[in-house]
């Protein structure tokens, strides 16, 4: 996928929650690897769920939320990991 696609794509956890919507990338050039899919903002900084969390992504994102989290769990996690 082209960066540009990731744009406005849903994203849900695993157990069918919906977190957000795709608003930023976060790439790391040097690798060329992307980092994480930033999906709102808080207090002037950009929400991110890390992309080793992303398990599977086309018209729909589907992030993993680990045992015993929750999406609330999830974007509370990628908020304070800023």
């Amino acid at each position: 996928m082209k960066v540009s696609e990731y744009y406005d794509i849903p994203i849900y956890s695993d157990n069918g929650r919906y977190v957000g919507e795709v608003q930023d990338v976060v790439l790391d050039f040097e690798q060329g690897n992307i980092l994480g899919l930033g999906f709102g903002h808080k207090g002037g900084k950009v929400t991110t769920v890390p992309y080793e969390s992303v398990m599977a992504i086309n018209d729909i994102a589907i992030v993993k939320t680990g045992k015993g989290r929750s999406a609330e769990d999830l974007k509370e996690e990628a908020e304070t990991e800023e």
